[in-house]
């Protein structure tokens, strides 16, 4: 069976019960575990970003599968890192360069990386470092030179901070359009991906993602390797079945 190029969104990495986790941000490290070893066992080649928009230019990027960690939460160090260290496993961190060593604005009680911590992981070969805008706005909302410049800045900070290439970038929110992806080449990128599914394996600065959230099971890990996920949570019952999980998870950590 050939499988399809997966790219995989997460935030942070740390046990959070969902009542305290509003925008489902934080995956168990045992969940995170658990789905790194589906998808080896599914015959997945786990890869960098950068490589996976490497091989998708190329018409390449059948079996491969990245993981990606937006924000830059202190969880990719203190956790993440030695995580997949163990497992034989290779992540992408899309930094906030804006954000470097202040409480995550969602999350406050998280911050993210400092310098320090950036240059640590930029140091390890199982982590890259991708951007994820200086600020992080909609970038289909601001003026043309206002994207380029939140994508710009972003690269060239962190490539300064962490002495490494940065070569791939996440738009927040996934949010992206045609002008956008032109900004993102014009910063510089060699790639760009989304989130919620969205985007095209055929276009190198629009590629999906599919988001993991807290709780995330490996039915919808499997759900999401289809591209069956997104539709299935437009039906209401599909919705009601996810919602009713998630409850008795509340409950049982109680």
């Amino acid at each position: 069976m050939k499988l399809p190029p997966l790219a995989l969104a997460y935030h942070g990495l740390f046990e959070v019960p969902l009542r305290e986790d509003p925008h489902h941000f934080f995956v168990r490290p045992s969940d995170l575990k658990a789905q790194i070893r589906r998808l080896l066992t599914w015959g997945y080649s786990l890869v960098t970003f950068g490589e996976l928009v490497r091989r998708a230019r190329l018409g390449e990027a059948t079996g491969a599968a990245a993981l990606t960690f937006d924000d830059g939460l202190v969880d990719v160090v203190e956790t993440l890192l030695p995580l997949i260290e163990s497992e034989g496993a290779v992540a992408t961190v899309f930094v906030v360069s804006g954000w470097l060593g202040r409480p995550h604005p969602d999350a406050p009680s998280r911050r993210i990386i400092d310098e320090d911590e950036l240059r640590l992981l930029a140091s390890s070969d199982a982590v890259e470092i991708g951007a994820h805008t200086v600020t992080h706005p909609n970038l289909c909302t601001l003026p043309y030179e206002d994207a380029v410049r939140e994508l710009r800045e972003s690269k060239e900070a962190l490539e300064q901070i962490g002495g490494t290439a940065v070569e791939v970038a996440a738009y927040p929110y996934g949010a992206a359009n045609a002008e956008t992806r032109r900004a993102c080449r014009e910063a510089g990128f060699t790639g760009a991906c989304r989130t919620s599914g969205e985007g095209s394996w055929s276009d190198p600065y629009d590629l999906p993602r599919q988001a993991m959230e807290n709780r995330a099971s490996l039915l919808g890990l499997r759900l999401k390797r289809a591209d069956r996920y997104e539709y299935l949570m437009r039906h209401k019952a599909f919705r009601l079945v996810r919602k009713t999980s998630r409850r008795l998870h509340e409950l049982r950590g109680r």
